[in-house]
């Protein structure tokens, strides 16, 4: 073999060998591109703890309730939602839901001497917009250790599995 056949074989492999790690590369750069984009979208679901009362009458107790509001700004539903919260400073209650539409909804806690059945601790979902409609205002617990959001769990519209602890963030289980 000449020197120059030698010389064009090198140069092809080579060639083959840069085209190879451009394309492991881009793979690479793309797989973490999508997860970037699957975490913000995971991150734009949110979960708080809130105190409902009448904006007729802050101070009549008949209206005042705790709830649990789970904010989806997805442009999807989310699925097989599940929460732990600490209600009233002594219990970690659990919350879930098979779906939760776009937007604010929220669930009232049920005080355990108020329970009809005793395992269930929570009202069903509904819109955040029903409170403002019946002229009720929602505070959020920001620093009451009584009443926090302890995690929270999802699956996305993509069938990925999320999951928020307090202190530590949103990840994908």
């Amino acid at each position: 073999m000449s020197n120059e056949a030698l010389a064009a074989w090198f140069g092809v492999a080579i060639t083959l060998v840069i085209s190879i790690y451009s394309l492991v590369i881009a793979r690479r750069a793309d797989r973490t591109a999508r997860a970037d984009r699957d975490e913000r979208e995971a991150a734009r679901v949110s979960a708080w703890v809130s105190f409902v009362f009448s904006n007729q009458d802050t101070e009549d107790r008949s209206h005042w309730s705790n709830v649990l509001v789970v904010r989806n700004a997805s442009d999807a539903v989310i699925h097989n939602v599940r929460a732990k919260a600490i209600m009233n400073g002594s219990e970690e209650v659990e919350f879930s839901a098979k779906v939760c539409p776009p937007g604010e909804s929220y669930s009232e806690w049920i005080h355990p001497r108020d329970r009809p059945h005793k395992a269930r601790a929570w009202a069903l979902l509904s819109s955040c917009s029903e409170l403002v409609r019946s002229d009720h205002g929602m505070r959020p617990f920001t620093v009451a250790e009584k009443w926090t959001l302890v995690s929270m769990s999802f699956t996305d519209a993509l069938g990925k599995r999320w999951e928020y602890e307090a202190g530590r963030g949103m990840r994908p289980v």
